[in-house]
């Protein structure tokens, strides 16, 4: 039976604490509907109080010390097979429910993840995230679910997805990536990724990155991003203020970017990780990150983007920095994002917005007390868990089965 997501919200008290506020240059998701970035919007700052976590854990504990019933059972395992191995279940799985009861549960699911359908449901999962899927006019768009499919497969740690110097092609095999970047980084260096999110100043690159993988918009905490010294901007992101912008643009309020530097200040060190990709996902040499005067504000010349850095040198390196740390490119960026515990409550939160089809990323559909106990578990028992290890620890919790149990007979 399926069960609309509008009750999952409702009931599991894991979840319904509403969504987020919308950040900065988002767009609604950041794209236009065709999955591209939304290019004939200018960047600006909304401000909106950053991600807190609650003192106090939602999450109920058990009102019973009585295990679950063989239908509850089935009603929870029923409802995340498909998400974990790709299929519904197996008349010698309803027996073993029908013998075992709750104390199936674990077994089960730790069974699926070694089962192929699991290595393609995170293929979907990844594709989904990124809207990378497919080929067109000669880029191969499975590139990252390809990647994803071979982590999840063969057991390798899920930060392999940011960090992998290969591409993985549609037979397997170990390839170069396509961008022509004397680097790799994981599906980040992929053409398929940059093509599906691109746009002026590199926003979108940069906004999907951090919202697929850190669950973070901007601004986010300064703790864990720094900002940028305004000295170091470009004029336009200097502005706090409407008195402060002298870009006539957006002195107007055009896409409320009369208060820049609020958001920017954190942006600009990741956009700028991108700034030798051009519009086609390809790395150029060349590229300086010098705005083009004839073009409009964030294009600079000849397919590229436009920086944020002020300092010329310093607009055409792809040095940046990450977390607060120094890198020198995009793959040392994605390095430091996946060692980060943010990448582990991410990867946390969107398996378990995958599987009851809420909002993952910046959301706060999932209460985040919940989601650092997860992480914080598959952490302590592996440095450098697969993503096996994080579908076992989301999917087994009580307080999570149990939230989706009172669901039941929903309509």
């Amino acid at each position: 039976m399926h069960v609309p997501s509008t009750i999952i919200v409702s009931t599991l008290a894991l979840l319904g604490l509403g969504l987020a506020g919308s950040g900065c240059d988002r767009g609604g998701d950041g794209r236009s509907p065709d999955g591209l970035a939304d290019e004939g919007a200018l960047p600006g700052a909304d401000p909106v109080d950053p991600p807190t976590d609650d003192d106090d854990d939602p999450l109920p504990p058990r009102v019973s010390d009585e295990p679950l019933d063989e239908e509850q059972v089935r009603f929870y395992l029923s409802r995340v097979a498909p998400v974990i191995a790709g299929r519904s279940l197996r008349y010698e799985e309803n027996q073993r429910i029908s013998e075992e009861g709750e104390a199936a549960i674990e077994p089960m699911i730790r069974g699926w993840v070694q089962e192929p359908g699991f290595a393609e449901s995170i293929r979907y999962m990844v594709q989904e995230q990124l809207r990378a899927s497919g080929e067109r006019e000669g880029v191969d768009y499975e590139l990252p679910g390809n990647l994803a499919a071979e982590i999840a497969r063969d057991d390798l740690p899920w930060s392999t997805l940011l960090t992998a110097d290969y591409c993985v092609d549609g037979d397997g095999s170990h390839i170069d990536c396509d961008t022509g970047a004397p680097y790799a980084a994981g599906v980040l260096a992929t053409r398929a990724y940059l093509l599906s999110n691109k746009g002026r100043f590199n926003l979108t690159r940069a906004n999907v990155m951090l919202e697929a993988f850190a669950c973070r918009i901007y601004p986010m905490e300064h703790d864990i991003q720094p900002p940028l010294a305004k000295s170091t901007l470009i004029p336009m992101f200097q502005a706090e203020s409407e008195d402060d912008q002298v870009v006539e643009e957006a002195a107007g309020g055009f896409g409320n970017g009369i208060g820049c530097y609020f958001c920017h200040s954190q942006f600009g060190a990741h956009a700028q990780l991108f700034v030798k990709f051009d519009a086609d996902g390809l790395w150029r040499q060349e590229a300086t990150g010098q705005q083009d005067p004839y073009n409009e504000l964030g294009r600079s010349f000849d397919g590229l983007y436009t920086s944020h850095m002020l300092d010329p040198y310093a607009a055409a390196d792809e040095t940046s920095q990450m977390f607060g740390q120094t890198v020198a490119n995009l793959r040392e960026a994605g390095e430091v994002m996946s060692d980060h515990q943010i990448f582990g409550q991410c990867t946390v939160k969107n398996l378990v917005a995958n599987a009851f089809g809420l909002h993952a990323g910046a959301t706060d559909d999932i209460a985040q007390p919940l989601v650092e106990r997860i992480a914080t578990r598959v952490a302590d028992a592996e440095s450098d868990p697969t993503i096996g290890q994080y579908v076992v620890e989301a999917f087994t919790p009580d307080d999570v089965i149990d939230a989706v149990v009172a669901t039941l007979g929903s309509e």
